[in-house]
């Protein structure tokens, strides 16, 4: 949940004494455990409702996110790694000779392949539209592919190690499908992701939603239920006692079945 009031009786304890107020958000608070109920309490509630189902990433949207998330370190990280470890044993930075480093640098580029391929496929599904981000995790890959295909035989070379030839074309490949990938998505650089507007809520009648507000909180356990009436019962007090609301609408809102409160704000306006 993502409300500051951790209850309604916060709520109206804190409420603004210059500030109009709207039954409906107290019950709100009291039920707002219960986006599916109180997505019925009007404008209000269908909003606010529909503001916590979008911070509420669906399984498959987190699933999606951390598979871009590895595809995006994979691309990155594996062809600069490559490059490393083929580079800090020609300037001296640790040992590592070329019998090891470029057998090592060749499996990484072939993740590197297999990571942009997969990459190109995924963007070419979602609509081929240019994307900055996708853009630079091929730049990456596509320089240190260049940079390993200069620096694989000279480091080969310089250590005697003739095994080299093997471990070459994962290199030289990685460059054909990020060069691709790139010029395919610099040719798109005008197609974009649309911006999407959110609609509106629905909105049901009063009368229909006050029938099916009645049969979703009458399914509450019972405890739940006596705890949400005493929350918004005692919200409904401290308006009252801080001058909020006068005796009628306090007596009339406290009779009110719960979940309704929103009808009243609905007559008052």
């Amino acid at each position: 949940m993502s409300f500051r009031h951790p209850s309604a009786r916060a709520w109206a304890e804190e409420h603004s004494l210059s500030a109009p107020v709207r039954l409906g958000l107290l019950e709100v608070m009291a039920f707002q455990r219960h986006p599916d109920i109180y997505a019925l309490f009007g404008p209000d509630g269908a909003a606010l409702a529909q503001r916590e189902t979008d911070r509420r990433p669906s399984g498959a949207r987190r699933v999606g996110t951390a598979l871009t998330v590895s595809l995006a370190v994979l691309g990155a990280a594996a062809p600069v790694l490559a490059v490393t470890a083929m580079g800090g044993d020609r300037f001296d930075f640790y040992t590592m000779d070329a019998a090891t480093s470029v057998p090592l640098a060749g499996s990484l580029f072939i993740v590197a392949a297999l990571t942009q391929l997969v990459l190109l496929v995924a963007w070419l599904r979602l609509g081929a539209r240019y994307d900055s981000f996708a853009l630079g995790i091929v730049l990456i890959g596509l320089i240190f592919s260049g940079f390993a295909a200069i620096g694989m035989p000279r480091t080969a070379a310089e250590d005697g190690f003739d095994g080299w030839q093997a471990w070459y074309p994962p290199v030289l490949l990685c460059i054909v499908i990020t060069m691709g990938t790139a010029l395919a998505m610099l040719l798109r650089i005008g197609v974009r992701t649309p911006e999407t507007v959110a609609e509106a809520p629905s909105i049901p009648a009063p009368d229909a939603a006050v029938a099916q507000i009645g049969e979703k909180t009458a399914a509450l356990p019972q405890d739940e239920r006596a705890g949400i009436t005493a929350d918004r019962n005692e919200a409904l007090a401290v308006l009252h006692d801080r001058g909020l609301i006068d005796a009628a609408q306090f007596e009339r809102a406290r009779a009110a079945q719960p979940g309704t409160l929103f009808v009243l704000d609905h007559a008052q306006a």
